[in-house]
């Protein structure tokens, strides 16, 4: 049986929508360049559109549209609201200096991703390298340790029997003192134990609860 993808109308929203990033690069630099601007202003202005005006839609989409969370096809809202989303934080994947220079200062990468929705403390250390495909959906506890290089998906997208593409989507939860090592990975829903540590290497499937020293089977607990 074919795979099915998404309707024609719903797939040439998905392909404007990879737009964004294009139009957002060249409105930035035209906005900036402007003659007229002094340039203190004008590096205030390109710092604000570059970490302030993404997050803040992200913020304006998540309150109009809801925050995704579940399981969903190319049809449904929630697939199209973080669709959205996601394209407004591809900038941050392309250019990961952009986000590595946040975290120079003490607190300011979680104050960033408090912007964006997640909740965050202050007092994590974020390694060189961390890579967060949503920024909004984060709960990260105080004295938490993100090892270099290790990445915090809280989505996957996966096909079903049928050929239908699946989106999923759920927070990670990192407890107080957790530690995730370096070039782990965890995917969507899962869950660290406070004071536990993820080995370096390990990658982690959607929804698990890793306590012990080990994936841990059952309900996780409530986030």
């Amino acid at each position: 049986m074919p795979r099915r993808g998404p309707p024609g109308g719903l797939r040439w929203y998905l392909v404007a929508a990879n737009y964004y990033t294009l139009v957002y690069v060249v409105a930035g630099v035209l906005t900036v360049a402007m003659p007229a601007v002094a340039w203190p202003a004008r590096l205030a202005l390109a710092l604000a559109w570059l970490y302030l005006l993404p997050p803040l839609l992200g913020r304006a989409t998540l309150a109009l549209r809801g925050r995704p969370r579940g399981r969903f096809t190319p049809e449904t809202r929630a697939y199209r609201t973080w669709w959205m989303l996601t394209q407004l934080q591809v900038i941050y994947g392309r250019v990961p200096l952009l986000e590595e220079a946040l975290r120079i200062v003490p607190g300011a990468y979680s104050l960033w991703l408090r912007l964006w929705g997640s909740r965050a403390s202050l007092l994590v250390l974020w390694s060189p390298g961390v890579m967060v495909t949503d920024r909004y959906l984060l709960q990260v506890a105080k004295g938490v340790v993100v090892g270099t290089r290790s990445t915090l998906g809280p989505h996957i997208a996966t096909v079903d029997s049928r050929g239908q593409s699946v989106l999923t989507v759920a927070p990670i939860v990192l407890e107080e003192g957790s530690v995730v090592g370096a070039l782990a990975g965890l995917g969507p829903g899962c869950h660290v134990a406070a004071r536990e540590t993820v080995p370096a290497g390990r990658l982690l499937p959607p929804f698990t609860l890793w306590k012990d020293g080990r994936k841990t089977t059952g309900p996780l607990p409530a986030a």
